[in-house]
Formats: structure tokens, sequence, C-alpha cells
């Protein structure tokens, strides 16, 4: 009678133990659906950033080819403008000083036409003065 109540409380206790960890099963089940759902949004997710990432890795080397074309362009362009610039002065210098040389030039020729006028001058005073002196 004993061994017999002794069995059956430890068919209750293991039936209750049963149910408990069926209920805990069932729990962990549900947690385990909750997860993986969970789990596969974060997966989703990742992968819109990962393809969004892509996407925005590939604008920004479009930019940067874009810049670095522009930027050459740029560079070759302010170096043509300096050769010309430099080429504009040294062509400037020339002129100015043939421009100088233009203007000696002609002060010379201006000098030499007034002394040839005075010499002109001075020698008809000259032959006036002999005419006078041969007059007198």
């Amino acid at each position: 009678q004993v061994s017999q109540n002794e069995l059956d409380w430890f068919h209750q206790d293991s039936e209750a133990q049963m149910k408990k960890w069926q209920q805990e099963k069932k729990e962990n089940r549900e947690n385990l659906k909750a997860l993986r759902g969970t789990a596969k949004k974060h997966s989703d997710t990742n992968e819109r950033y990962l393809k969004t990432i892509d996407d925005k890795e590939k604008q920004y080397n479009t930019c940067l080819n874009t810049f670095l074309e522009t930027s050459n362009k740029f560079a070759n362009e302010k170096g043509k403008l300096e050769e010309l610039i430099k080429k504009s002065e040294d062509d400037s210098q020339e002129c100015e000083k043939r421009a100088v040389n233009a203007e000696v030039s002609v002060l010379q020729t201006w000098k030499e036409t007034e002394i040839w006028k005075l010499k002109v001058t001075i020698a008809k005073a000259e032959r006036n003065l002999r005419m006078l002196k041969a007059l007198s």
C-alpha cells in the first residue's frame, strides 16, 4: 500500500514535471520561432543596407572619377594658361624693347635733323658774314 502511494506520488510528480517541461518546450519553441522571425528581419535589413552601401559606393566612385577627370582637365588648362601668360609676358617685354629702340631711333633722327638744320643755319650765317665782310 505504501509503495503504491509512493508510486502514485511519483507518477503525479513525474506528470507534473512532464507538463512543466512540455510547457517550457512550447514556450521555447515560440521563443525560437520569434527569434527566427527577428533574425530573418535583421538579415533582410542587413541585405538592404548592404545593397544601399553598394549603390552609394558606386555613386561615390562615379562622382570621384568625374571629379578627378574634371580636376585633371582644369590642371591641364591651368598649365596651358600659365604657358600662354609666360609667352605673353615675354612678347610684351620684347615689344617694350622694340618700342624703346624705335623711340631712341626717332629721337636720334630728330636730333640729327635738328643738328643738320643748325649746321645749315650756321653755314648760311657764315656765308652772310663773309658777304658782309666782303662788302665792307
